[in-house]
């Protein structure tokens, strides 16, 4: 499965920005003159009246550039608006060539690491999924299914059974049939009563109900 190409949000374009401006900390506190640009930022709402109060105190150019930065990293739309400045000032254009070289080198390093992620994921999840396969061949994988209102301990199958005999799962009684107490001897106290034994009849009346064959010479005679 190839991964589909990743796409920057805003705000994945605004931490790119905000990483440009950092990167040409140095370069731009040198070059840009804080002062010329405080009416189109005021303009756009990027600074304020006191923001530029604040940074007109800064004791040189280059200190003032940099607290200028500093309120252009905070706003995502900072960069977007000095680059609007400076193209409308027309003294200092290679600025722009400089600010946007940057800017899309990160988004091409912020773009590969997305794939990277991308990719990554895919292959742990291609991976998992060989892995759940290999062990269905292998019958390592054992599902098992609940239908609504069946109960947990259903009977089920044994794959291991030779006999492939049903295995029930029996849960718990409240009432158990067995109990450890041990039951009383004969004669202890709460036994239950022997048997009768039962009356042996006089021989007399076992003779009565066999009598003796007679022979049949007798009957002839």
């Amino acid at each position: 499965m190839e991964p589909s190409a990743p796409a920057l949000t805003e705000e994945d374009m605004a931490e790119v920005k905000k990483d440009a401006l950092e990167n040409l900390r140095v370069y731009l506190c040198e070059k840009i003159i804080a002062e010329r640009h405080f009416d189109h930022l005021r303009a756009r709402k990027i600074l304020t009246r006191e923001d530029t109060e604040e940074i007109s105190c800064r004791t040189s150019s280059k200190k003032r550039a940099g607290k200028l930065l500093d309120y252009l990293q905070e706003n995502p739309k900072g960069l977007d608006t000095l680059v609007e400045s400076i193209r409308r000032e027309k003294t200092q254009s290679f600025l722009i060539e400089k600010i946007t070289d940057e800017v899309q080198k990160l988004k091409i390093l912020k773009l590969e690491y997305l794939k990277g992620k991308v990719t990554n994921s895919l292959s742990r999840l291609d991976s998992n999924e060989c892995n759940f396969s290999d062990k269905l061949k292998d019958g390592e994988a054992t599902v098992v299914y609940h239908p609504t209102g069946e109960s947990s301990t259903a009977s089920f199958y044994s794959n291991n059974s030779l006999l492939n005999l049903p295995v029930v799962e029996v849960g718990r009684t409240e009432n158990s049939v067995f109990s450890s107490t041990p039951l009383p001897g004969p004669g202890d106290p709460g036994a239950p009563p022997l048997p009768l034994e039962p009356q042996s009849e006089e021989e007399g009346n076992c003779s009565d109900l066999f009598l003796p064959l007679r022979s049949r010479s007798f009957c002839q005679q």
